[in-house]
């Protein structure tokens, strides 16, 4: 896709900063990581919550979300008289991304880093601006960049984010910044966003992507869109992220 460049106009960039994992996700990464080193086996039992409590120095609430993380991953069961079993390995080629609410959609962006390829402005196309509530030719903000569990693995997928253009500066602190990118235009930018639409469609990876990934052109693979509105219905930032088949799951869990 050939895109129209320019420079962004000068203007103080706003202030960031390193976001943090939650301290439930980054529990939830620690058991993980001892599941799938053979400290907890298949079957063996997890310590209670009030154990992990104990242990960690930290509130049963925040035991309860790393241990529900680990549950929507299907690493582990709780059992009547049992407790909480192990009773799947983690899959180190393919990464889980469970979502049963829509704070769970921070999951992706706190676990992985962005690995900035391209930064700049892009002018919209006709297709690209209905996504986006624009017209054809606006200039936003544009990034691609590569989705990654840690800095050698390979990447899960390529991510390409438009920003809506009221956000001048950001593009500055992109490569520097951790966590979601519409959090850190909320926190900057006073904009609360209000809703998010999400579309999942099984694609065939083009030669673009795949020699970005380091597959076959033609590899199957899963492409996910987000859609961030603000309360004033307004698109603050609209995502694209294209995953090869075998390294991304995507378990959606709904409870009444």
């Amino acid at each position: 896709m050939a895109t129209k460049q320019k420079a962004a106009k000068t203007k103080a960039s706003p202030k960031t900063r390193e976001e943090p994992s939650p301290r439930y996700l980054q529990i939830a990464r620690d058991l993980r990581a001892a599941i799938a080193e053979g400290r907890y086996p298949l079957g063996a039992q997890l310590p209670t919550e009030h154990e992990l409590c104990e242990k960690l120095g930290v509130s049963r609430f925040t035991i309860r979300e790393a241990i529900r993380v680990l549950a929507s991953a299907g690493l582990i069961r709780r059992k009547p008289r049992a407790g909480t079993i192990v009773v799947a390995l983690p899959d180190d080629s393919r990464y889980t991304h469970s979502v049963g609410s829509l704070q769970d959609l921070t999951q992706y962006a706190q676990e992985t880093t962005l690995d900035y390829m391209y930064v700049g402005r892009i002018g919209l196309s006709r297709a690209q601006a209905r996504s986006m509530h624009a017209k054809p030719g606006d200039e936003w903000i544009y990034a691609v960049a590569l989705r990654r569990e840690a800095r050698d693995a390979a990447p899960l997928g390529v991510s390409r984010l438009f920003l809506n253009p009221a956000f001048k500066g950001i593009e500055r602190v992109l490569r520097g910044s951790r966590g979601p990118v519409y959090s850190m235009i909320e926190r900057d930018f006073g904009v609360r966003i209000e809703r998010v639409e999400q579309v999942i469609a099984g694609i065939a990876l083009d030669e673009l992507d795949a020699e970005n990934l380091g597959v076959a052109a033609g590899t199957p693979g899963l492409a996910i869109t987000r859609s961030y509105f603000d309360d004033a219905g307004r698109v603050v930032e609209f995502v694209e992220n294209v995953h090869p088949a075998d390294r991304f799951t995507y378990r959606l869990q709904l409870t009444r």
